[in-house]
C-alpha cells in the first residue's frame, strides 16, 4: 500500500533529487506528466459529469410539499409587501455598490495580462456573495493546471569536481548542460536534428520520451517507448547515442523492447540493465550477462512486487559503486511465494476475444516471502567478445560473489531494507536487514574482497526487549557515506543515517563505518527528520534535509557544514525582502521542500503552500544569488478571477484528550453565523506514519464540491484529520495502533466529527466520510463502528481483511496472523447491520495488483448476504490501484458526487424509503 508522499514513477536514469518522498529517487521530468495520470485526487471533465449533472436536477428537502403549505399561508397582501420590501432594499443596496465601485482607489488593482487592471479583493455583490467565478467539476483541473512546477535535472561535471550547480536541460533544438549560477554558461551536447538523423532506420517514429547523459558526458540514452508494469517499474525501448560520432544504435541487440531497468554508471559511460529479470552491464563496446537464471519467479537487480511496493519504493535493487567499477544487487527468489491471478479483459480490443490472465507473486499476510540475497559483482571489460557471460571469464574474481551477513536472521524471516556504498571506491558495504514483522534491525558492514564473504555485524536494535514497545520500526532512507578527509575532525569513513531518537527521527553520524552508536547526533529535539529529504554533498561535509521542527504539518528545509561544526542552518523560509520577486516576498511560514546539487552548494527551493507555490534557486554560500524559476505570477492573475475556498488549520481532540492536526476547506461565501447550514464530508486516509493534513496547496475534487452552486440547499465543508498511528508526531503517537489496525483510526474520525456536529452552522444529520485505498478502509470501518455518525460513506479501492493484503505491509503493524490472530479477526469489516440505515458506496477496479478486488467482494458478499439495501457498488474494467484506465477518473468522481447528494436526499426524504425490504406481514 503506498505511504504518502512515495512518487509515483521513478527516475529512469542516473541522479537523484534532494528533498522527494519516503525513496530518494524521483520522477523523470519527462515523465511527469505521464506520472500526473495516476494521481489520486485528479477529477476529469467531458461527458462523465453527467451523473451529477442529472442529479443536479432535483429538487432537495422535499420541496414539493414546502410550496403547497406556503401557498396556504401567504395570501396576496404578504406576497406584495415582501415585492415592495425587496425593491426597495435592492435599490439601497444598488446605490451603495455602486458608490463602492466608483471609489475603489488603483492600489486595490493589479496589472492583469491583457495590461488591464483586474480587482485584487473579492468582489462582494449586494446579496453577499461573491461576483467572482467559482471552480465547478468541469473546471477544477483546468484551474488547478495554471499553477506550473519547475525543476532541474542536476548533473556533475566530469572532470573537475568544483564546478557545481549543473543541470540538463533540452533548450530549443539543443541537449544541453547549464549553469544554475551562471547564465552564460553553457555546454551543447547534440541537437535534436542530429539526433533524428541519427536514428534514421532503427525506430519509428523516434520521439523520446526522456532523455539523459553518461557521467563522462559523451552518450546520451533514449527511451522511446515505455509501459507502465507496476507502481514504479516499467518496461521500455532503449537507444544509446555517441556524442562525438553523431550515430546510434540500441541499448542491447537482444530483447530491447523488454529493458526494464537502465543506470548509467557515476563515471565514465558504463550501464547497468535489466531485461528479462537478468542484469547486464555495458561499456559501449561489451556487454556482459551478469546472472543467467532471472526468470518469472527469480528477480536479478530488480525488484519483485513487494519489494518495489513495500520496501525499497523503486523498481530497482542494483546499486553502482562509487567508482563505477562494481555493482552490489539483490537477487529475489518468489519461487516459494503463492500467486495471485486475475484478469485483464481488453474492452476497447474487439480483436481479443479471451481475457488475459495475469499471474503475480504476493505473499499475502501469513504467506511465504521472497528469499532474499545480496551479491557483488567486478566487471572486466578487458578481454573477450563484444557480448559474453561474467561466468565465462577464467578469472573467478570477476565472477558473481555472495555478501553472507554472519549473525543475520533466518533466510524465510530476512527483509534487506537498505544498501548502501561506504566506500569513494568499490570496497565496502553497509546492509540494513529487518526481521519479517520488522521490529528488529541489524546493520552490517561488508567487504566486496571474494576473500572476505561474511558481513560483519555492526549494530542492532529491537524494539521486544525490555523497554520496547513492541512497535514497528520504520524502514528510513538508506545511509549516506562521509569520507574521513571531508572533514578534519574525522579520524575514519563515516556516515549519515537517520535513527530513533526519543521517539523522534534524528541524523546521526557513524565513525567508524562499523560503529555501535553514534559518534555524534546532528539534530535533537521533539521533531522528526523527514526520510528520504536527506542528502549529503559530494564532497561529503554539506548535509542537507528537511523536518518538522517549526510544525509537524509543515517541512522547512535545513542544511550542517559538518566542515564548520554541526550546528543547522535553516534554508526556509527566506528572509523577508530578499527577493526579486513579490510573490517570494510575500511567502513565509509554509510547507517547503527542496532538491540540491551533486556538491550541495545550489539548490532548488520549492515553497509549496498553502499560497500558490514557487520555485527558485539559492546558493548555500552567496545569500545574494537567486534565479527565479517560477513565481507563478501569472497564475495568480488568473486564479484572482476565482471565488476559491478557504482552508482553515486547527487541532480537534481525541476522545482521550490529544490533539489531532486537521484541516477544514469552508466554501465561497461561507456563512459562520448560519443555522445547522452545511454538511461536512471527512476525506479520510490514516495508514500508519501517512499524512494528509499539510500546508500545501491544492486544488482538487474537494474544491469543486464545496464551491457547487447547483444543489444550495446542501452545500459542504470538507474536513480532513489526522488521527492516532499517523506521521510527524512522535513514536508513541504512531504505534498506538500497533497490533489493531482499524479501531483507533475511526473512533478518531469520530471524534472529529463530534466536535464538528456541536458547530451551530454545521447541520450534525449530514456528516459523511470518504477515502481510497487505506483510507477506503478506514471509511467502511467509520461506517461500521460509527453509524450514527457517518451516515453517507464512500471507499474507493478498500481493504477490507488484512489477510487479504501483502505480508510486508500488514505484518509490520499487525505482526503475522498466527501470532495476532484476534487482532486480525477484529480488524475485519463484517458487521453489516452497521450499514442498514447508512448509504454506502464502494468502487474498485477490476485489474487492482495491489488492494485486490476481492476486498471488497468479500465486503459486498456480507452486505448482499444480510439484505442490506443501502450500498452501491461500481467497477471499473482493467484499471489497477489508481483507476485511471480508458480514462474513467472522472466517472468515479461524478459517482462519487452523485451519490453524496443523492444520498442525503434520500435519507431526509421518506418518500425514497420505497426500495426497503419491509415484511407486510410484521405490524409497523
Amino acid at each position: 500500500m503506498a505511504g504518502s508522499g512515495r512518487v509515483e514513477y521513478t527516475r529512469l536514469e542516473q541522479g537523484q533529487e534532494g528533498v522527494v518522498g519516503r525513496n530518494a529517487q524521483s520522477s523523470d521530468q519527462d515523465q511527469s506528466a505521464r506520472a500526473a495520470e495516476y494521481s489520486e485526487l485528479e477529477f476529469g471533465e467531458e461527458e462523465d459529469v453527467r451523473y451529477y449533472e442529472e442529479f443536479s436536477m432535483y429538487e432537495p428537502r422535499s420541496s414539493k410539499a414546502q410550496h403547497i403549505w406556503k401557498r396556504k399561508r401567504f395570501s396576496l397582501i404578504h406576497i406584495c409587501a415582501v415585492a415592495v420590501g425587496c425593491l426597495g432594499l435592492y435599490a439601497a443596496a444598488s446605490l451603495l455598490w455602486g458608490a463602492i465601485a466608483s471609489t475603489r482607489s488603483e492600489s486595490d488593482s493589479v496589472p492583469a495580462r491583457d495590461g488591464k487592471a483586474e480587482p485584487q479583493n473579492p468582489i462582494v455583490a449586494p446579496d453577499g456573495r461573491s461576483r467572482k467565478k467559482l471552480l465547478t467539476y468541469d473546471n477544477v483541473n483546468n484551474v488547478g493546471s495554471l499553477v506550473e512546477t519547475k525543476s532541474l535535472d542536476w548533473i556533475a561535471h566530469p572532470t573537475d569536481a568544483s564546478i557545481d550547480g549543473l543541470y540538463r536541460e533540452l533548450r530549443g533544438n539543443m541537449f544541453t548542460i547549464l549553469k544554475a549560477d551562471n547564465d552564460t554558461w553553457e555546454q551543447p551536447l547534440a541537437s535534436l536534428d542530429d539526433v533524428a538523423k541519427a536514428s534514421q532506420g532503427l525506430y519509428s517514429p523516434f520521439v523520446p520520451l526522456g532523455w539523459s547523459v553518461s557521467a563522462d558526458w559523451e552518450y546520451l540514452l533514449f527511451n522511446v517507448h515505455l509501459e507502465r508494469v507496476w507502481r514504479h517499474s516499467v518496461r521500455g525501448t532503449y537507444f544509446v547515442y555517441n556524442i562525438h560520432e553523431h550515430t546510434m544504435i540500441p541499448l542491447t541487440s537482444d530483447g530491447n523492447d523488454r529493458v526494464q531497468r537502465v543506470e548509467w554508471a557515476p563515471t565514465g559511460h558504463r550501464l547497468l540493465f535489466v531485461r528479462d529479470n537478468n542484469l547486464f552491464v555495458n561499456d559501449m563496446m561489451h556487454e556482459i550477462q551478469v546472472t543467467e537464471d532471472g526468470s518469472n519467479s527469480v528477480f536479478n537487480g530488480l525488484a519483485d512486487w513487494v519489494y518495489e511496493e513495500e520496501v525499497l519504493g523503486s523498481g530497482a535493487s542494483s546499486w553502482w559503486a562509487p567508482d563505477g567499477k562494481a555493482l552490489a544487487f539483490l537477487r529475489l527468489d518468489d519461487t516459494p511465494v503463492p500467486t495471485f491471478e486475475y484478469q485483464l479483459y481488453h474492452p476497447d480490443n474487439s480483436s481479443q476475444s479471451y481475457p488475459t490472465d495475469i499471474r503475480l507473486h504476493y505473499p499475502k499476510a501469513g504467506a511465504a516471502n521472497p528469499r532474499v540475497g545480496l551479491y557483488v559483482y567486478e566487471p572486466s571489460f578487458d578481454v573477450g567478445p563484444p557480448t559474453s557471460r561474467a561466468s565465462d571469464n577464467a578469472d573467478t574474481a570477476f565472477h558473481v560473489h555472495e555478501v553472507l551477513l554472519d549473525g543475520g536472521f533466518a533466510p524465510e524471516d530476512t527483509v534487506v531494507t537498505n544498501v548502501a556504498w561506504m566506500t569513494e571506491t568499490h570496497s565496502k558495504l553497509l546492509v540494513h536487514v529487518m526481521n519479517r514483522v520488522q521490529d528488529h534491525v541489524k546493520a552490517f558492514v561488508a567487504s566486496t574482497d571474494p576473500a572476505q564473504p561474511k558481513a560483519k555485524l555492526a549494530r542492532e536494535h529491537s524494539t521486544t526487549g525490555e523497554g520496547g514497545d513492541g512497535a514497528w520500526i520504520e524502514i528510513m532512507q538508506a545511509p549516506m557515506f562521509v569520507p574521513s578527509r571531508a572533514v578534519d575532525s574525522l579520524t575514519a569513513d563515516a556516515y549519515v543515517d537517520i535513527v530513533e531518537r526519543d521517539g523522534r527521527a534524528h541524523l546521526a553520524l557513524f565513525s567508524p563505518i562499523d560503529a555501535r552508536e553514534p559518534l555524534k547526533w546532528l539534530t535533537e529535539g521533539d521533531f522528526d527528520v523527514v526520510s528520504g529529504t536527506v542528502s549529503v554533498g559530494r564532497h561529503g561535509a554539506l548535509v542537507s534535509f528537511a523536518s518538522t521542527q517549526v510544525s509537524s504539518t509543515e517541512f522547512h528545509v535545513y542544511q550542517i557544514d559538518l566542515a564548520h561544526g554541526d550546528a543547522a542552518r535553516a534554508l526556509s523560509p527566506r528572509p523577508a525582502g530578499s527577493s526579486s520577486s513579490k510573490r517570494i516576498n510575500a511567502a513565509r511560514s509554509g510547507t517547503y521542500s527542496a532538491s540540491f546539487s551533486p556538491g550541495g552548494t545550489l539548490y532548488v527551493l520549492n515553497y509549496r503552500g498553502p499560497e500558490l507555490p514557487w520555485q527558485a534557486v539559492y546558493s548555500s554560500s552567496d545569500q545574494s544569488l537567486e534565479r527565479v524559476l517560477n513565481d507563478n505570477t501569472n497564475a495568480a492573475h488568473a486564479l484572482n478571477e476565482y471565488d476559491l475556498p478557504r482552508v482553515e488549520f486547527l487541532q480537534i481532540p481525541t476522545d482521550d484528550g490529544q490533539a489531532m492536526n486537521a484541516m477544514a476547506t469552508y466554501p465561497p461565501g461561507f456563512d459562520p453565523d448560519a443555522r445547522a447550514r452545511y454538511g461536512v464530508l471527512f476525506r479520510v486516509y490514516g495508514g500508519p506514519n501517512s499524512q494528509l493534513v499539510s500546508r500545501a496547496f491544492s486544488l482538487d475534487w474537494h474544491s469543486a464540491l464545496v464551491s457547487q452552486a447547483d444543489v444550495p440547499d446542501m452545500p459542504w465543508i470538507v474536513v480532513t484529520a489526522d488521527g492516532r498511528g499517523t506521521g510527524y508526531r512522535g513514536r508513541a503517537w504512531r504505534s498506538a495502533v500497533n497490533k489493531h489496525l482499524g479501531v483507533l483510526e475511526p473512533d478518531d474520525q469520530a471524534a472529529a466529527a463530534r466536535f464538528f456536529q456541536h458547530k451551530p452552522f454545521v447541520n450534525p444529520r449530514r456528516i459523511a466520510v470518504w477515502g481510497w485505498s487505506y483510507g477506503g478502509y478506514a471509511t467502511a470501518r467509520c461506517v461500521e463502528r460509527h453509524p450514527d455518525i457517518f451516515r453517507v460513506g464512500m471507499a474507493v479501492a478498500p481493504v477490507t481483511d488484512w489477510r487479504f493484503y501483502d505480508s510486508v505491509y500488514t505484518e509490520r503493524y499487525m505482526k503475522t496472523p498466527h501470532d495476532n490472530p484476534d487482532g486480525y479477526s477484529a480488524s475485519v469489516v463484517t458487521n453489516t447491520t452497521a450499514f442498514a440505515n447508512a448509504r454506502f458506496l464502494v468502487q474498485h477496479g477490476t485489474g487492482d495488483d495491489n488492494v485486490h478486488l476481492q476486498n471488497t467482494l468479500a465486503l459486498v458478499y456480507r452486505l448482499q448476504a444480510a439484505n442490506v439495501p443501502g450500498f452501491e457498488m461500481a467497477t471499473y474494467t482493467d484499471s489497477d490501484h489508481s483507476i485511471y484506465t480508458y480514462g474513467v477518473r472522472p466517472a468515479l468522481y461524478a459517482r462519487m458526487t452523485n451519490f453524496l447528494f443523492r444520498s442525503f436526499h434520500e435519507l431526509e426524504n421518506k418518500e425514497f424509503d420505497f426500495w426497503r425490504h419491509h415484511n407486510p406481514n410484521t405490524k409497523a
